[in-house]
Order: C-alpha cells, then structure tokens, then sequence
C-alpha cells in the first residue's frame, strides 16, 4: 500500500476539509483492517459445512453401532421345529375353530385396525361438532382469578387480588351480546397499619349486524355447514361399513376356495398317483410302453408342485386374512364353511336405475353439497355488503372504597347506542370470491351430473355381471359332468388297452382346474350380488357387522 503524506490545509493556506471528506478519509485508513472481514462469509459457509459433517458422522456412528452391537441373526440361532412349539399365542381376541363367515366378519368388525380407525375419526368429528354447537347455541363463558402478594424490606407488603367473569351469546339474527364483571381488592400494609380499597363493576353490550353478515342464516353458517359435514361423513362410514364386509365376506370365501382347490389339487395328486402306478403295473406285464409310465411320471410330478404352490398361496392368504381381521399370525384357525347358495336377483334395470338415483348415499351426499355450493354463493354475496352495525352499551362501577358494603353502582352508570357504517371503497376480493363461489357451484352442477351417470352405468355393469355369472355357473356344472364322464372313459379305455395313460392325466388336469374355476364363480357370484345390493342402496348391515338381507 502507498502512503503519501501531504502538508496540512490549514498550513498551505487552505481551508480545512470539511467532515465529509475526513471520514472518507479515515475509511480508507481503515480499509486494509476490514478486508480479511471480506472473507468471513467463506469462514462462516466453513465452519457450518465443518458442522454439519460432525453431526451426520455422529448419527452414522450411532446407526453403525445399533448394527454392529444389537443386531439378532437367525443363523447364529438353533432350528426350532414347529412342533415343538405349544405354547398358543398369547390374544384377549376369542377365536373359534373353526371359523365361520359370521364370526370372521364379527372379529373384524370389532378388531379391524382400519375400521377401528374409521370409527374413532366419525367419533372425533362428532366430538368437534359438540364444541361447535356450544359456541353456536350456548353462552361461552369466561373467567380469570390473579393474586400478588409483595413484601418490601421496609416493611411495607402488598396484596393484590381481582377477578373477572364474562359470556357471550350469539343471538338469531347474528348479533352478539356480551356481558362482563370485574372486582379489584388491594390492601396495602405499612408499619402504620394496613390500607385496602375495593372496586367492582359490570358491562353489559350488544352488537348486531345490520347489512353484511346479518340474520340467521348467515350468521350460523358454520354450524349448518358442521352439522352438514358430520352428516356426510357418517354416510361415508356407512358405506364403508357395507364395502368392509363385502370385502371380508370376499376375502373368506376366497380363502375357502382356496382350501378347497388345494384338496382337489391333493386329490389330482391321488389320481395321478394311481394313473403312474397303473402304467408302471401294465409295463411290467408288457401291456404298456415306456413312454406312458414318463408321460404319467411328469404328470405326477407337475401335480406334486402344483400342490407345493397353492399350499403356500394358501398359507400367505391365510395370515393377510388374520392382519385384515386385527388377528396376529400366530392364532391359528380353520375356515370351515359352505359355499354360499346361488340366490337369484332378477330385477328391471329402469326400476334398478331409480332405485339406486333415490336410495345411493353418496349421490344424497353429492346433492347436499351442491346446496352447500349454493349457500356458498349467497354468502359471498353478503360479502359484498358493507358493514353496518347497531352497538349498545350499558355499564356500572364504583369507585373505590375500603369495603364491600361501601360500593355504590348507582354513582357510575353509563349507558351508549351507536351506529357503525363502513364505506365500501374497494371490494375487488370480495368480487372475486363471488366469482369463484359461482363457478365451484357450476362445477359441483356438472360432477353431480357425472356421478349420476357413473351410478347408472355401475348398475347396468353390475347386472350383466351378474346375469353372466349365473350362466357361467351353469356352464361350469355341465363342464364338470362332462370331464366327469371324460375321465371314467378314459381310465376304462386305458385298461382295456384302447386309450394311453395320456389321455387319463390330462382328464384328471382338466376336472380339477374344471372344479377350481367352479368354486370361483360361485364366490364371484356372490359378490357380485351384494356388490349390486350396495350400488342400489339396498344393502344393510347390523351393528356386527351382519349383512340383513
């Protein structure tokens, strides 16, 4: 840095510099000391980057450490065979062995984590609408008690004591009155004897709206749209309710076609067993050749896998029921129940079709809220209004005395009325709230429509299903008599030497997958017609869970 010294103003004749141009001076002295502070912004970004890998090694260190320290390796363990286990799960939950449907929709209905969870949110909104009628209906009250107590070292102490209660009540046609009381106690205490004064008073006042924001309607819109919305959700959990126990009642039956494949599977087993012994038999007596004991072999062993997979398809069906049911995995249980019958259901789809417009509960639901859409308009048009509100008052309180009976009320009455206008200059927010009201009305007119729509075609949907469903079955019965038939045939055949083994192992394979796809549109069958029941509204179901039918 270069420094050069120059003669003083004052010196040369001149005039001093002013103080402006001193302090640019000193700030140029100054400037080589503030620059390593240029720096800091660097030093700063350093130290919190330094910071920051400081405390992510620390949580790293404490994630190594649970792994490293606490973790449990099965391998390192010995093999418990499940036999060996006796001991039942320890639940408070009654399971009966075996399960019919009417228990596991009872069970899940009382244990279900996500209808539990369903019902408690109904039952908090129901709570939260309690406290909204309070402050509707009731008066609400309010009130405070403070007291201090203060010793000086001069021996002067102090006590002071007050206390104030209030309420309001919001009135039919909007307006509030409000009432308020407070009383004050101080009492003083010196060496010359003690010094206490008492004071009180009360305040009476009423508002009431006159153009924005006046009359009932407007006024109590947040309890109508409470007890509105409370109203929709329990039409919610209704419907949930029958969706629950159709998805239960879906999910047994699949797991008893389930258990029921897997026993037709073990008796194709059976029958693949016998075709292999039987070609083995008619080798040996050089009536057969080697090419059917292979063929009946492989069939043999494809049921064998066959079996070995819908044995722990059905297992892991089994424990994601018990999880649905609010069951641990441990309980242990059988499904033993019949097939449901096939009850028929004809109906005329028109009749169907208003039946389901008048009786759907989510279509009342979408039709209250585009009233609530409507309500919404004609409170943003309230809006618009100025405010313009009527204020009364009236008040009492005396001045302060050395007792209770010294009080005198009458000393300090006042009494008020006024009125409160707003000028309205700009209600450009308000505008576009009307705006967007009238617009979300116009939708909520256009998603009710599609909603009716999608309720119509639900229902033709339903019935086709349903129809084809009941004929399916009647074609599956047919099949099964004729591959019935097929199989008897061809084990005839085959030991009478007129057919190969291979036509009795693939007669087995097509009965049983025939029987296997049976079960199913039976179930399919009947989900498909309480599906329908739900769409027409007509489905009900008990406190249990039950469906009535």
């Amino acid at each position: 840095m270069r420094i050069v010294c120059r003669p003083d103003r004052s010196q040369r004749g001149m005039a001093p510099r002013p103080p402006r141009v001193r302090s640019r001076v000193l700030l140029v002295l100054l400037l080589p000391a503030l620059l390593p502070l240029s720096g800091c912004a660097g030093l700063w970004g350093g130290r919190t980057s330094e910071e920051g890998r400081a405390i992510e090694a620390e949580k790293r260190a404490e994630v190594a450490a649970f792994r490293r320290d606490e973790l449990i390796d099965p391998r390192l363990e010995g093999v418990t065979d499940p036999a060996e286990v006796s001991e039942a799960p320890v639940t408070d939950i009654e399971v009966p062995d075996p399960l019919r449907l009417v228990d596991a929709i009872r069970i899940a209905t009382e244990h279900s984590r996500e209808y539990q969870a369903r019902r408690e949110s109904l039952f908090l909104s129901a709570i939260d609408l309690g406290v909204t009628r309070r402050d509707f209906l009731r008066p609400v009250f309010d009130g405070s008690v403070n007291y201090t107590l203060s010793d000086a070292s001069d021996l002067r102490s102090s006590d002071v004591a007050s206390l104030s209660l209030g309420g309001s009540y919001l009135t039919f046609g909007g307006g509030t009155l409000s009432v308020d009381t407070s009383w004050g106690y101080d009492r003083v205490s010196d060496g010359l004897g003690p010094d206490q004064s008492v004071s009180g008073g009360t305040t009476v006042s009423f508002s009431q709206p006159l153009l924005r924001g006046a009359g009932n309607a407007i006024a109590f819109e947040g309890l109508t749209q409470a007890e509105r919305s409370l109203l929709y959700e329990a039409r919610s959990f209704e419907l949930f309710r029958q969706d629950f126990v159709i998805r239960i009642i879906d999910d047994y039956y699949a797991l008893l076609s389930q258990e029921q494949q897997l026993e037709n599977t073990r008796q194709n087993i059976e029958r693949q067993q016998f075709a292999y012994d039987q070609a083995q038999a008619l080798f040996r007596l050089g009536r057969g050749d080697s090419l059917s004991v292979f063929r009946a072999e492989q069939s043999l062993l494809q049921a064998q896998d066959q079996y070995l997979s819908a044995e722990q398809g059905f297992a892991v069906a089994l424990d994601r029921f018990k999880i649905d049911l609010g069951l641990p995995t441990e309980v242990e249980f059988d499904v033993e129940d019949t097939f449901p019958d096939l009850n028929e259901l004809a109906l005329d789809l028109d009749a169907a079709v208003r039946a389901a417009l008048h009786n759907r509960l989510d279509l009342v639901t979408e039709r209250d809220r585009l009233e609530d859409q409507r309500r919404s308009v004609t409170i943003a048009r309230d809006r618009i209004l100025p405010n313009f509100n009527l204020s009364a008052s009236w008040s009492t309180s005396s001045d302060s005395q050395s007792s209770l009976r010294q009080l005198d009320f009458h000393e300090r009455d006042a009494a008020s009325i006024g009125f409160a206008l707003e000028i309205p200059f700009d209600r450009k927010s308000e505008r576009a709230s009307l705006r967007s009201a009238e617009i979300s009305l116009l939708q909520a007119e256009r998603d009710l429509d599609r909603t009716e729509d999608q309720v119509i075609l639900e229902v033709r949907n339903s019935l086709g299903t349903l129809r084809q469903r009941r004929t399916q079955i009647e074609i599956g019965e047919k099949e099964i008599r004729s591959l019935e038939l097929s199989l008897e045939k061809a084990s005839l055949e085959f030991e009478s030497g007129l057919a190969t083994n291979r036509d009795v192992t693939e007669a087995a394979d097509q009965l049983t997958d025939a029987q296997n796809q049976q079960l199913d549109r039976i179930v399919d069958h009947e989900i498909a017609r309480l599906t329908l029941l739900r769409q027409l509204g007509l489905l009900f179901v008990d406190d249990s869970g039950q469906v009535e039918e």
